[in-house]
């Protein structure tokens, strides 16, 4: 680059030098009126202006041969970046996931699209600086904090069974009320809606829970009245004896545990939050030992509970690759909740918010959304009726070094571009495979003896021409705030559209848009409810969930779509 620059100087300076020196020498001659002899003439008007012409267009070939060795390197590099793109495809990975969301629209696909009211509040109790009421966007169907039957934080005791004093509990109670902040009272309606709502998938999992203990303390009930020398005895044999039956009767593999993800803001007292939710899986037969919680600060990455593993996830792209994909490569059951839950509509959020311009022009709202994930030996040992199963293929895991440079604005050029390459290499994957992709990663599959056949690969394909599909594509995109990621994605959906699909496109990206964990899983629960629910007019739907350094594609299976 430094040697381009140099020839292109020098060249425009010799330019100007012959210019100049041409221009001096005429006036020169015709000033003192002298005559020219033939050698004066050769040397002064033809000879030293070849010289100067000739070292131009020698730094001119120059230039134009660097230029050319620069495009031949470019050239191999890109083929080299091609082949190595095309030699490596993404992987594409089967989970099954549940989902309820819960927004001031609605609670299903059909509700929240087709939401056309004005749901904007005047607020009883938050004002802004100038002591006026503010607008604000409820969900206003949501039971208030004092009414639920909660025994943790619920003032009506007369109901409740109580070894010790009444009046004394009543008193722990109403201290325990008051203690809570509005975040997390409005949270703890919000959660316990979004529970209620889930409730065919409790009492599948109580179902599970209550026969898996049940196993495990049969054996030690039978030998309890059995002389203390003869019970390890007793054990062994019956454990030897009634193997074969075990086998034939009840998969030798269960679920012994449900790792809950909790994402709230650092606000919340998430303490109490994880024993409303204990207490209410309880009444499903979901025992408080089965649960494990991590808990994510939504608005800060610090995670600080005493009930509360290690926090191993920063952002939304980490999470879905270091549990959703992990969880879905492994042969045996495994299963996780993830429940996210946000209120702005309290004077701890805006003490904290409303000076910053970026929700200067925002309503404060809230918003709630639940997701199973589990894999397909979950489903085969749960068999749940209203799960989905959805094909994700992971463009770009996000690397360390890449977040550390999240702050930068030089790095923002970076991003789009590599979201212009992700939605590439979208589009190829799924014109090349007309939509209808299948798990790339079998070694689940075969380690529990069901190798992926041709067959199978057949099955899952539709073999349907691209003009004859129509498409509903999904994205997780705010129109209003980023014109560059819509204007990509567009001439992302122009391929489909050039290959004659007919194309709907949806973006969910204005719900909740300031929270970057509900944007994501939002878009996705109501994918998942469209996919389960409302799916009638597509052949195929997808969602596309995009984040700064990686990019989720989201694709209803077309053999689960067939099959129903």
């Amino acid at each position: 680059m430094a040697a381009k620059k140099i020839l292109s100087y020098s060249r425009f300076i010799l330019g100007a030098f012959l210019g100049i020196y041409l221009i001096l020498v005429w006036m020169y001659f015709k000033d003192n009126a002298r005559q020219l002899t033939s050698s004066g003439l050769l040397l002064w008007f033809v000879a030293i202006p070849l010289l100067l012409l000739g070292t131009i267009m020698a730094l001119l070939w120059w230039q134009k041969k660097l230029d050319k060795q620069a495009s031949k390197n470019s050239d191999s590099l890109d083929d080299i970046s091609n082949k190595t793109e095309s030699a490596k495809q993404p992987d594409t990975y089967q989970v099954f996931i549940f989902s309820r969301v819960c927004l001031p629209e609605g609670d299903s696909w059909s509700e929240v699209i087709d939401n056309d009211e004005d749901l904007t509040l005047l607020s009883d109790e938050l004002t802004d600086f100038d002591g006026l009421p503010i607008l604000v966007k409820p969900i206003t169907r949501l039971t208030d904090a004092a009414s639920l039957p909660y025994q943790y934080i619920s003032k009506d005791l007369e109901d409740a069974d109580w070894d010790i004093d009444t009046s004394d509990e009543d008193e722990s109670r109403s201290e325990r009320m008051a203690g809570l902040n509005d975040t997390t009272l409005r949270l703890c309606s919000l959660i316990h809606e979004q529970l209620t709502l889930s409730d065919e998938i409790w009492s599948v999992l109580g179902e599970h829970f209550y026969q898996h203990h049940q196993q495990d303390n049969m054996q030690s009930n039978s030998a309890a009245h059995i002389h203390p020398e003869w019970q390890q005895h007793y054990l062994v044999s019956a454990k030897e004896g009634n193997r074969d039956e075990t086998m034939a009767t009840a998969p030798t593999v269960r679920l012994s545990n449900l790792p809950i993800y909790l994402c709230l803001p650092a606000s919340a007292d998430s303490a109490s939050l994880i024993s409303v939710i204990t207490e209410q899986l309880a009444t499903y037969g979901i025992p408080e030992a089965a649960l494990s919680f991590t808990t994510i600060a939504t608005d800060d990455t610090d995670a600080t509970n005493d009930r509360v593993s290690e926090a191993t996830t920063v952002n939304p792209a980490e999470f879905i690759n270091r549990h959703i994909i992990s969880l879905s490569q492994s042969a045996a059951p495994d299963i996780c909740l993830m429940l996210i839950a946000d209120s702005q509509i309290s004077e701890e959020w805006l003490d904290s918010e409303l000076h910053s311009n970026q929700t200067a022009n925002v309503i404060p709202t809230e918003a709630g959304a639940l997701l199973v994930f589990f894999n397909e030996a979950a489903q085969d040992l749960l068999n749940i009726d209203t799960s989905t199963r959805i094909l994700l293929t992971e463009i770009d895991t996000p690397k360390a070094s890449d977040r550390d440079k999240e702050g930068h604005t030089s790095n923002r050029l970076s991003n789009n571009r590599h979201y212009l390459n992700h939605l590439t290499t979208i589009q190829k994957l799924l014109i090349d495979n007309a939509l209808s992709l299948s798990p790339t990663n079998t070694a689940a599959l075969n380690t529990v003896n069901k190798p992926t056949t041709k067959a199978d690969d057949a099955d899952s394909k539709t073999n349907v021409a691209l003009s004859d599909l129509s498409i509903t594509a999904i994205s997780d995109i705010n129109p209003s705030n980023q014109p560059y990621d819509m204007s990509v994605y567009m001439n992302f959906l122009g391929a489909f559209i050039a290959q004659g699909a007919l194309v709907n496109e949806r973006h969910l990206g204005h719900y909740m848009p300031l929270n970057h964990w509900l944007k994501p899983f939002i878009s996705l629960s109501l994918f998942v409810d469209l996919v389960e629910n409302d799916q009638q007019e597509s052949d195929s739907v997808f969602l596309i969930t995009q984040h700064k350094h990686c990019t989720m594609l989201w694709l209803a299976d077309a053999s689960q779509q067939s099959e129903s």
